[in-house]
């Protein structure tokens, strides 16, 4: 997840950078000399220097309209936004993650996004790219990237096992996980068959999302007015994930993000910008590596959850106009390269780019498969909700989840009490 994502780099960033800044033109035609601030959770590199990079070209190119980068930690980020709201030192631009935008535009800090801006991303960016920066049928701002789910293995592991190809159906999921699994003389887990991680929102929430979804279930209903995660779908997916606790194949104790690099899990549910930390930690162990699409309870069933990150413009600045067209710049205007110079920086990452045609220009730069599933399901990805309290939603869920998994509540009761308080919430939205 990108909250975890500044350990990511390929070595592909500089070329696709390059190739995004051939081009180098703007439509701002400023008078005296003014400053944007714009304030992002890029305070680490890869992303601060790729993101400084971008910025730079632009602040050449326009003496009389300067940007200014603004970092924080993303645990920071939305305290800092709301903060500097109130405070009186707005930025002019924010760079936010895709769930606070309901909460983001219910406290009016996003300005209205001009209409050749939302129909741009309507017309181009994927179903799971524009479902994340929409709340309430608009448009917030330009999605920056989006993040899907597929199922990461171990091919070695598997094929110790007697496997050649990763698992098709729950079923299928649930063989494999037990065939292994392996332990020791005490009967301690030495390879886990599945990792799931707790302690972490995103990695308790998301996975189980994407599996209710390949059961042909909902997080929301059609409308997004209220939950719909509570039903035998959703209680189908979380069943799933405590029998394979209750049968011994995974523990939510164990350490995924350590231990499946290191060849001792062999199967997990995670999202794709984790492929470049894993290029970057496994070395040519990497080459053991495979990433298939989400089973279902059926062959040919799938699923995946999307989130996002969004740039939008503060309602408070003074320089709206420029503004938009500073991102108009950097996430419409392609380079040599046919692509966007965001899509381009996004790429180099190891993160698909929202915008369809970037990822359609970037897509000979790069030869991992492991891509492919993530791109497959921006087709079908259910969007995280994002309204009002989509924050206390997820945190919720999560402590139902994480209740399932130790044994403190049954699925009925955990699913019947997170369904609870996040309706509530919605309804006090």
């Amino acid at each position: 997840m990108k909250t975890r994502a500044t350990a990511r780099v390929v070595a592909t960033a500089a070329v696709l950078l390059l190739g995004a800044s051939a081009c180098t033109t703007s439509n701002y035609e400023g008078g005296a000399r003014d400053t944007l601030t714009i304030l992002t959770h890029y305070a680490n590199d890869p992303l601060k220097s790729g993101l400084q990079e971008m910025v730079d070209e632009w602040n050449a190119a326009n003496p009389d309209l300067q940007v200014e980068t603004q970092a924080v930690s993303f645990d920071e980020l939305l305290q800092t936004i709301t903060v500097r709201q109130t405070g009186g030192e707005a930025p002019d631009i924010v760079h936010a993650y895709s769930l606070w935008g309901g909460q983001l535009a219910e406290a009016n800090v996003l300005a209205e996004v001009p209409e050749d801006v939302a129909q741009d991303v309507r017309d181009n960016y994927s179903p799971a790219a524009v479902g994340s920066v929409t709340v309430d049928d608009r448009i917030v701002g330009y999605p920056t990237e989006v993040q899907t789910y597929g199922l990461y293995y171990n091919k070695r592991l598997l094929a110790e096992a007697g496997y050649d190809a990763p698992p098709s159906s729950w079923e299928e999921l649930e063989e494999i996980a037990a065939a292994t699994t392996k332990r020791d003389d005490s009967g301690n887990i030495e390879v886990a068959g599945f990792g799931l991680t707790s302690g972490w929102d995103s990695a308790v929430v998301h996975p189980w999302v994407s599996l209710l979804q390949s059961a042909g279930g909902r997080y929301m209903n059609e409308d997004g007015t209220a939950t719909a995660f509570d039903s035998p779908e959703g209680r189908a997916a979380l069943e799933l994930e405590k029998r394979m606790i209750d049968d011994g194949v995974a523990d939510p104790a164990i350490d995924v993000l350590k231990s499946f690099p290191s060849g001792t899990t062999a199967m997990t549910i995670n999202a794709g910008w984790w492929i470049g930390s894993l290029k970057t930690t496994m070395g040519d162990d990497y080459e053991d590596i495979g990433v298939a699409e989400i089973p279902g309870p059926e062959v040919g069933d799938t699923g995946s959850m999307a989130y996002g990150y969004f740039a939008g413009v503060n309602s408070r600045s003074e320089r709206q106009d420029d503004a938009w067209e500073f991102l108009k710049w950097l996430n419409g205007e392609k380079g040599d390269n046919g692509a966007t110079r965001m899509g381009s920086f996004q790429f180099s990452l190891g993160t698909i780019p929202g915008r369809m045609a970037d990822s359609e220009a970037l897509a000979g730069t790069i030869d991992d498969p492991n891509f492919d599933p993530f791109v497959a399901a921006l087709e079908y990805a259910a969007p995280e909700p994002n309204g009002r309290n989509g924050q206390e939603m997820k945190s919720s869920l999560q402590g139902s989840i994480e209740a399932v998994w130790t044994g403190q509540q049954t699925v009925e009761e955990a699913l019947a009490a997170a369904a609870a308080a996040a309706d509530a919430a919605l309804s006090e939205g």
